[in-house]
Parts: C-alpha cells; sequence; structure tokens
C-alpha cells in the first residue's frame, strides 16, 4: 500500500505550523515519489519537498520555484536563532545515521561552516537521506511514520530559516517585507507586549526529539487515537521569562516535548521540574521496563 500524500503533508502541517498539500505517484516496486509544498503560494516564488522512498530508505530534497529568488535571499539572511536551529536539526539527524548534503551556489559547503552565511544564497541544494528502514510497502502506517519522522526533520530545517511575520503568517512571494523572527524570549507587542514563542524552534524540537513525552513516554497518538496524532506541547527548560533579549535557543538542549499533564505538572513550582524529576514522580525507569518486558514476551 502506498503512502498517502496527504495524510503526510497533515503531518508535517501540524508540527510545523506551515501548511503544506501533497501529491504523489503511487508506489511500486521501485518506490514512490512524493511532493510536498506549502499551501496557498503561487510553487514558482515557494519550494517544495521532493521525498523519494525506496527500498529500506527515504531521501528528501529540497527543491526551490524557479522564481524563488528572493526567498533563497531571505534564508542566507536568517538570524543567528533560525541559523542555530537549522544547524541543530540537522547535525542530530546525522547523529542518527542520515547522510545530508549542502551545495551553495554550486560549491558543495558544510551546513554548519559560518562562512555560508556570508555568502549571497543564489541556487541551494539540500538533501537528507536516510538508509537501513525497515521499510514495508504492505504495511502503509508503519512506513508512513518512518518516513514522516525523516520529512519532519528535512521541513523543520527548512522552516528555521524562513522570514516569518510577526502575524505568523507567511508571504513567499515577498520575502523581503516579512518581519524576521524573534529570538525567544525577545518582546513583541501584539495587543499587549508577550514572548515570542517562535513556531520554528518548536517543529525544530519535535523534529529532533520527537512527539512523545520525555518524561512519563506518552504518544497521545498511540493513546486516543488518530485525533491526538501529533499532540504534545514544548517545554523550555530554562524558563522564557528568565531569558534575556538576545538568549539564541538551542531546540535539542532548552526545548523537550512533554504531555499537557506532565507539562502542567512541571510549572506547579517555580523554577519547573526538571525531565529528570519528572520521570521519578511519574516512576518513568518502572513504566519503560515494563513496557520493554511486554514488548518481549
Amino acid at each position: 500500500m502506498a503512502i498517502d500524500p496527504g495524510r503526510l503533508a497533515a503531518r508535517i502541517s501540524s508540527e510545523c505550523g506551515l501548511e503544506f498539500v501533497g501529491s504523489g505517484s503511487r508506489a511500486g516496486d521501485s518506490g514512490q515519489r512524493l511532493v510536498l509544498q506549502p499551501a496557498h503560494h503561487p510553487p514558482a516564488h515557494a519550494f517544495a519537498l521532493v521525498v523519494e522512498v525506496g527500498w529500506r530508505s527515504v531521501e528528501i530534497a529540497f527543491s526551490p520555484g524557479s522564481f524563488a529568488s528572493g526567498l533563497l535571499e531571505a534564508m542566507g539572511d536568517a538570524e543567528e536563532a533560525g541559523r542555530a536551529a537549522f544547524v541543530s536539526v540537522l547535525r542530530t539527524s546525522i547523529e542518527d545515521g542520515a547522510e545530508v548534503g549542502f551545495v551553495l551556489n554550486g560549491a558543495t559547503s558544510s551546513f554548519d561552516d559560518p562562512a555560508i552565511w556570508r555568502a549571497r544564497w543564489q541556487r541551494v541544494t539540500l538533501t537528507m537521506r536516510k538508509g537501513m528502514l525497515p521499510l514495508d510497502f504492505s504495511a502503509s502506517e508503519h512506513d508512513a511514520e518512518l518516513v514522516g519522522k525523516w520529512v519532519c526533520r528535512m521541513s523543520a530545517a527548512i522552516l528555521a530559516l524562513l522570514p516569518v511575520e510577526s502575524d505568523e503568517s507567511l508571504d513567499l512571494r515577498n520575502p523581503e517585507e516579512s518581519v524576521a523572527g524573534l529570538p525567544e524570549g525577545s518582546r513583541l507587542r501584539v495587543e499587549v507586549n508577550r514572548y515570542e514563542r517562535d513556531r520554528r524552534n518548536r517543529a525544530a524540537a519535535l523534529a529532533i526529539h520527537g512527539n512523545s513525552c520525555m518524561a512519563c513516554g506518552l504518544s497521545m497518538g498511540d493513546r486516543y487515537g488518530a485525533a491526538a496524532a501529533g499532540l504534545i506541547e514544548v517545554h523550555h527548560t530554562t524558563p522564557v521569562s528568565q531569558m534575556g533579549g538576545s538568549y539564541v535557543v538551542d531546540p535539542r538542549t532548552d526545548l523537550i516535548p512533554l504531555c499537557p499533564n506532565c507539562h502542567s505538572v512541571a510549572h506547579r513550582r517555580s523554577p519547573p521540574f526538571s525531565v529528570n524529576e519528572l520521570r521519578v514522580l511519574v516512576g518513568y525507569d518502572a513504566i519503560a521496563r515494563e513496557s520493554d518486558r511486554v514488548g518481549r514476551e
């Protein structure tokens, strides 16, 4: 059975906060090709994520539109917070066994080389490939979960560099008119001053850590079914109120996914409970051991 491009697009939209639409071919002996694009934006001015699902592997390529030069320049001018999230997601992907390729203006480059931010981005190729995946085209739900994880990684990396407007809408046709995303803790006046929770950091955190609670291990989708798939909250290990205006979040260390219950308990005191303290409260180690035992049986 083929992976449903519409359902994959819905998952990416939910986790990244940018709406995608999906299309694709039927699965065959050689695999399946899926294309995800931001909804409501002319393809020529935006970009696509091209997903090639093959035998035990998935490869995702960032494909900018033919008139997306303004978007590429804006991505190259991303502020420090976006750059940090971009690098963090790609580093984590490599640590988890993926191959990442980055070509800037025709030259093979390293995505974590500071020199790339001094160049004018005119042509960009970014690919991510993960092999040795236990894909089985007869089990679409299983395949969709595995493929979705890696597509989320790529989409979070791209989203980290996109221009973000203060009303959290994107106009990819006119990126130069967008307001640059702010580091966590920077104040933004929207009716009243509030701390801007940059959705790009949330997307990066979920791409890195997954969407199961790091305190109790709960997956809302497993517990409640499709209606709760992907439902999770992101907790700042350093309270936002304690961050200075120039604080730059590292999604790998500063943000963790927590279920609504654990997130509420974490904030029952000041400073909040750490994830290790929450694990003690819920007996996470005992839960994990029991889960392993049941799995072996």
